[in-house]
């Protein structure tokens, strides 16, 4: 039986996805991280950092204080951030240090969207099992439609893009991302999501926020409403 209320939300998805690839085409904003404890924005797949200059922007008009993480291989408009998670790390890791040692600051906060989420949340497991060494720790971590259990169509994908291999239900990146999860402290659900389930959103039912009427994409290249409410709810856990 066809999924009617599925079916009503690919359009929107669409549209998200050719704004997302659009986006990737753009040069990346610049932002005035500060010390004492910047907020880290982390792009999911298909993102450069340039998709992150309309949430950053309306972020930093509310007095936040914005870093982007750099853009993951395979660098290029929307090929980005296709690679296996643990490969985004790696460069995840040595940016996070740097800018530590720039600024001055021991900790930031970090906001992921969908696999943005879990690139922060392994950054921090590989920090904790003494397999890497930085100088920034993670404080708190918001997500934004991020897969904590993988989505169905991982395996099929895999053979084509490396980083559905670590979203296949069960994979060990999931497992990793998990015992970092004492740093969430909201996961923010798109309720229309069409590419991410939003039972696979969250890590408990006490942490999650239902953004209702969001597509996945809405967060970070949806309508102007859309996203200065995202970067109100991040801002807001983050700071309580």
């Amino acid at each position: 039986m066809v999924d009617v209320a599925y079916l009503r939300t690919l359009p929107s998805y669409l549209k998200g996805s050719t704004l997302q690839t659009l986006a990737t085409l753009v040069p990346p904003a610049r932002f005035e991280a500060r010390p004492p404890r910047p907020v880290v924005l982390v792009p999911g797949a298909f993102c450069t950092a340039s998709v992150m200059n309309w949430l950053g922007r309306r972020m930093q008009a509310h007095g936040g204080s914005v870093a982007v993480a750099p853009t993951f291989p395979f660098y290029v408009a929307a090929a980005a951030n296709l690679c296996r998670l643990e490969q985004a790390v790696d460069r995840f890791l040595p940016w996070l240090d740097e800018l530590g040692g720039r600024l001055g600051v021991e900790e930031v906060d970090v906001a992921g969207h969908s696999n943005g989420g879990l690139i922060a949340l392994l950054a921090h497991d590989r920090v904790a099992r003494g397999e890497a060494s930085c100088r920034v720790r993670l404080r708190r971590v918001v997500t934004m439609a991020t897969p904590f259990r993988g989505f169905p169509g991982a395996r099929a994908l895999s053979p084509m893009l490396p980083c559905c291999r670590d979203l296949i239900p069960g994979a060990e990146a999931l497992a990793r991302a998990e015992r970092a999860s004492h740093l969430v402290v909201r996961c923010l659900v798109a309720t229309h999501d069409s590419l991410i389930p939003p039972d696979s959103q969250y890590v408990d039912m006490e942490r999650r926020t239902l953004m209702e009427g969001y597509q996945h994409m809405d967060y970070i290249v949806g309508p102007a409403e859309r996203i200065e409410q995202a970067a109100t709810e991040v801002l807001r856990w983050l700071d309580s």
